[in-house]
């Protein structure tokens, strides 16, 4: 993402990336420690509760929130089947770029209409406590909205630097 690292927006932005990874990262520690309660509680006979949802939440959570990071960071997994260069290259990023880009967005967009769904009706599961599912669907579309913004400006970013700017 072209950001200006020393533009108060931009050291704003960055911290709000790291602060989502941060929450993906504290999504997996949380999971791995429920898990591995709830297994060491059925060797002696007793479970930790609702186990398998609260699993299915946090790995949403723990996969949505670092793709904005991810994506930050140009780390994104990569199959060449080609190899290009020069103004091909550029074309074939910057064509692949909009192909993620609108691929995000569109989802980002479908995602946030259902999470606000979710959080105008509460909705929940009754497995023996209340499990709310609208921040797994929060956390989903944000992850998205943020994929599909830095997406946006790396497009812009190409695109200046191929007018020479």
């Amino acid at each position: 993402m072209e950001l200006d690292p020393k533009g108060k927006k931009g050291i704003y932005i960055q911290k709000i990336i790291e602060a989502f990874a941060v929450a993906g990262w504290a999504a997996v520690m949380i999971m791995m420690v429920w898990g591995t309660l709830d297994v060491v509680l059925l060797a002696f006979g007793y479970a930790v509760p609702a186990t398998v949802p609260w699993t299915e939440i946090f790995n949403v959570i723990a996969l949505a929130l670092p793709l904005t990071y991810v994506a930050s960071k140009k780390s994104h997994v990569d199959v060449s089947l080609f190899t290009f260069r020069g103004r091909t290259k550029r074309l074939a990023d910057f064509f692949s770029g909009t192909l993620f880009f609108l691929f995000a967005a569109l989802l980002a967009w479908q995602l946030s209409i259902q999470a606000w769904r979710s959080v105008r009706i509460g909705e929940f599961d009754q497995l023996g406590i209340k499990i709310y599912w609208f921040p797994a669907k929060i956390a989903l579309a944000l992850g998205f909205i943020g994929t599909a913004i830095v997406v946006m400006f790396q497009l812009i970013g190409q695109f200046g630097k191929r007018n020479g700017k």
